[in-house]
């Protein structure tokens, strides 16, 4: 008896752990995409959504890889990832394994020896290095 209440605990403790990937419950009713193995890939959010230290936007797209990572959104803030700060209402995606590939800055930075300008579009390489931005006029 003792060993079958302690296997049924590992049993439901292991599945409450695959049960906390996001669900359509973050999602305006409609479009709503899932990857084949049924996590969610796209959505208009219904709410603010904070997740990974992002805050993403209400009635915007939100997308995410199919391990429940996320992909991209529209910012509701500012976002700070190491010296750079993404400016708030705009875009910002990742690579699958969380870091930084583009946003839109939120004020003129050096990245690289290259000076990137304010508003405009940054795009990293997974390694962190500069892939490409515009230059202040």
């Amino acid at each position: 008896m003792k060993y079958t209440i302690i296997m049924l605990s590992i049993i439901f403790i292991t599945d409450v752990g695959t049960c906390l990937g996001i669900d359509q419950s973050i999602c305006n009713p409609g479009e709503i995409i899932n990857h084949p193995n049924g996590q969610l890939k796209t959505c208009t959010l219904k709410d603010n959504f904070a997740i990974n230290g992002v805050n993403c936007k209400q009635y915007a797209p939100i997308t995410f890889y199919e391990t429940g990572k996320l992909k991209s959104c529209d910012t509701s803030d500012y976002f700070n990832y190491g010296g750079i700060t993404c400016n708030q209402h705009g875009l910002v995606s990742f690579y699958e394994t969380g870091k930084l590939d583009t946003c839109i800055l939120s004020k003129t930075i050096q990245i690289d020896g290259k000076n990137c300008a304010q508003f405009e579009a940054i795009s990293l390489f997974e390694n962190g290095k500069l892939k490409s931005c515009s230059t202040p006029h």
